[in-house]
């Protein structure tokens, strides 16, 4: 285990390190606010010299002039990223939920329908069931509880799925999706797709796919996720997402597959008209926000490590 370090002993080591540190007092107090391990551990590599091969030299050297307010900024810049997102995405996570439930209840009308097997898909038992005892855990949770699910269960007997949402979290809610049968996903895609169409009349028809959505809930319950937990954001790699139909419908050339813009494309297709303008206007007030406090290191440089091309980004406006 590391040796305790007090702040000022750690900015000591950023200096030996190569780090322009003011002297004024103003990094230790951030330290002191936001922690050493999150803003330093957290956002140095890119700000770290490399070797030939790209990997970090040892010991740690920074690149010759990197000031400590660029590390600061990159920090601050990742934290408006992920309030903006989140923001967004729990309206999002508001619309799938009303849709799926009234689908899903629409189709399979009985009480608690959605904890019977045959409802779902019929190729992994297992999964299927998981999902099932999951819902039925959330029952049991809160029906000795105030609330909802506890008035439903004893007026009632049962719970309907349209309250009982409201208690999963968006990934219960991605695999509740994925575990459906395919007609009920095409129905909740076309849902979107027509919403999508009515309200860009003069755009090209949209038509989203089941495997779309299904790829857009899986990239936006890890996004949301790093959000809610206060985690790294900018520099993500969801590995390999299926966007390609989306992309190819705004024209979208320049991206990388793995990095946040692939949410940025379905957020577009995904929140009402009006919440995606506001989405798009607050961010590239945060990208103007920091675009100047970065001279060791390109801005250009960090947006391409979130695949966000500025000329492409004007296509979602």
């Amino acid at each position: 285990m590391k040796e305790y370090k007090t702040f000022n002993q750690q900015l000591t080591i950023l200096r030996k390190r190569g780090l322009t540190v003011p002297t004024d007092g103003s990094p230790k107090r951030f330290l002191e606010q936001e922690n050493y391990y999150n803003v330093i551990n957290g956002y140095k590599d890119l700000f770290l010299q490399k070797d030939s091969n790209g990997s970090c030299i040892t010991p740690e050297v920074y690149i010759q002039n990197t000031h400590f307010n660029e590390l600061k900024s990159l920090f601050l810049l990742d934290r408006d990223l992920r309030i903006l997102f989140l923001k967004y995405i729990l309206i999002f996570e508001n619309s799938i939920k009303t849709v799926i439930s009234h689908e899903f209840t629409r189709k399979y009308s009985k009480p608690n329908s959605y904890l019977e097997i045959q409802n779902y898909v019929n190729n992994d038992p297992k999964k299927v069931l998981h999902q099932i005892s999951i819902l039925t855990k959330t029952i049991h949770e809160k029906v000795d509880k105030e609330g909802a699910i506890k008035h439903y269960v004893e007026e009632y007997g049962a719970v309907p799925l349209w309250v009982l949402v409201n208690y999963l979290t968006i990934g219960n809610i991605a695999h509740l999706y994925a575990i459906l049968i395919d007609s009920d996903k095409n129905a909740i895609a076309k849902y979107y797709s027509e919403k999508y169409n009515k309200q860009y009349k003069s755009a090209p028809r949209l038509r989203l796919s089941k495997d779309d959505l299904e790829s857009a809930l899986k990239v936006i319950n890890l996004i949301r996720n790093k959000c809610a937990h206060d985690e790294r954001l900018y520099n993500s790699d969801f590995k390999n997402v299926r966007v390609v139909n989306v992309a190819n419908h705004f024209g979208y050339t320049n991206y990388d597959n793995k990095k946040i813009i692939v949410a940025i494309l379905y957020l577009k297709v995904l929140l009402d008209k009006k919440h995606f303008q506001k989405f798009y206007t607050e961010l590239n007030e945060i990208i103007k926000k920091y675009s100047r406090d970065f001279h060791t290191v390109q801005f250009s440089n960090i947006l391409n490590i979130m695949s966000i091309d500025l000329s492409e980004l004007k296509k979602l406006k």
